[in-house]
């Protein structure tokens, strides 16, 4: 059953990460990783800490090799994510296999777990949003995976490779984006845990915590040599500008929000709430296998609350998707945890159940981006503000206008005619600019489009 869930699972996901990849228009930050990886790739070692800190060049690379062969289309962009992102299912239920090989020696009840991890991962909204943008995020959740396979790889076998693997896999997800170095509080806790409950643990369970502790160690050596840029974040004039925009809000509410947000509906988180719980309570006597997913929940959501603590606020959802992964991996071991097969196919069926496509609501600027371009004529320049939109109004553009885009941060300009997102800019500013551009051209929920 755990290997038909798990085909199941890897079809449903394919479908809803590819289909209509392109309806949405471009969001403003996918056209920071296109604006870097469009680049030749010294300038993009360059640009890229400009215009999307908070990572290393590693996606951004890996997405310029990928436009060198198919092209910069949407469809092209976003299908690199979303091949990366459906290899993370894969990994979800080589995980929770695992899990139960290394804990429980109990192959098939693994598998069952895992077919329903990697459907859960398969279907939920959040995890789907990732794998269908030009984002990270995906490369550092399947990086975040790998690196748990072979820990737990490690702590059952003890193998160097595994150790080696891990590091490397840790240095991958952190360097993809550096809020996945929350994994190592969670990791830390599992093994503050096993030295806490060691006289508790089965009988002759051997799980290597001296060569774990050293893998994750030697992970974050193999960063050292991009230290300055990890640490350019906790700078002033940095914070303002990646963390600024990030508003402070009660923890418990957060946790709650965060988790109830990433599923399709209120009924659905209702009962991953209850499988959760009833996977510590049938492993009250195992307490390796729910314990190592409740760690993978709490470190993310508090390392998060601890940096907005201390003036750094990351209270951001994108920012602890391992800590929805790791609910999610929570919730199939409670659904494996029925011994009745009934029960098992009612909950397969109320998983497909909860499938949903969900195109969240964007700024239209494919269409802003042509009605400007036809608003004007072809050799002026055409004004953008905020002025951080300034790249994914130039995607929308043909090639030769993209160079007469003007982003406008403080004052006028020259354009005679503006994209305006007035959302996204004080209102002095916003009430300046519609002195300057006073005809109004277009308007939808989220845009206008003016001229002078």
């Amino acid at each position: 059953m755990g290997r038909l869930a798990l085909a199941l699972a890897f079809s449903v996901g394919a479908i809803l990460r590819f289909h209509r990849l392109d309806d949405l228009s471009m969001t403003g930050d996918e056209a920071f990783a296109w604006a870097a990886a469009s680049q030749p790739i010294s300038r993009l070692l360059q640009l890229q800490p400009m215009l999307d800190s908070g990572k290393l060049a590693v996606y951004d690379l890996l997405l310029h090799y990928w436009i060198d062969v198919f092209g910069d289309s949407l469809r092209s962009m976003r299908s690199l994510s979303a091949i990366i992102d459906i290899t993370s299912i894969l990994l979800m239920f080589a995980v929770l296999r695992e899990l139960y090989l290394a804990f429980a020696e109990e192959a098939s009840t693994g598998e069952l777990a895992g077919g329903f991890g990697a459907l859960l991962f398969a279907t939920n909204i959040a995890l789907v949003q990732s794998g269908r943008t030009t984002r990270m995020y995906s490369l550092m959740t399947a990086a975040a995976l790998a690196e748990m396979l072979f820990f737990v790889r490690g702590q059952r076998h003890g193998r160097i490779s595994d150790f080696v693997l891990t590091a490397l896999f840790l240095a991958l997800a952190i360097a993809a984006n550096f809020t996945a170095a929350f994994i190592l509080i969670s990791q830390v806790l599992w093994l503050v845990y096993l030295m806490i409950a060691e006289r508790k643990l089965p009988p002759g369970l051997a799980l290597h915590r001296i060569g774990l502790a050293f893998s994750l160690a030697c992970g974050l050596v193999l960063l050292l040599p991009w230290r300055r840029a990890a640490t350019s974040l906790l700078r002033g004039q940095m914070r303002s500008r990646d963390f600024g925009w990030i508003p402070y809000q009660p923890p418990i509410h957060w946790f709650y929000r965060t988790l109830d947000a990433s599923v399709s509906s209120q009924w659905l988180f209702t009962l991953l709430i209850a499988l959760a719980a009833l996977a510590i309570w049938r492993h009250r006597r195992q307490t390796l296998l729910p314990i190592f997913m409740v760690a993978g929940v709490v470190g993310p959501l508090a390392g998060v609350t601890t940096a907005s603590l201390f003036g750094v606020p990351m209270m951001v959802d994108r920012y602890v998707l391992i800590a929805v992964i790791a609910f999610l991996g929570l919730a199939a071991i409670g659904a494996a945890s029925f011994e009745s097969n009934l029960m098992r196919i009612v909950m397969f069926g109320l998983i497909i159940c909860s499938v949903k496509a969900v195109n969240p609501p964007t700024i239209d600027w494919r269409q802003a981006a042509a009605l400007a371009s036809a608003a004007s004529p072809p050799n002026t320049e055409i004004g953008v503000a905020p002025a951080y939109a300034l790249d994914v109004v130039r995607y929308h553009l043909p090639p030769e206008r993209r160079s007469l885009v003007i982003g406008l941060g403080s004052q006028c300009g020259d354009p005679m005619v503006l994209i305006l997102s007035p959302g996204d800019i004080s209102q002095p500013f916003q009430s300046a600019l519609k002195t300057c551009y006073p005809r109004l051209l277009a308007r939808d929920q989220l845009l206008e489009i003016r001229s002078r």
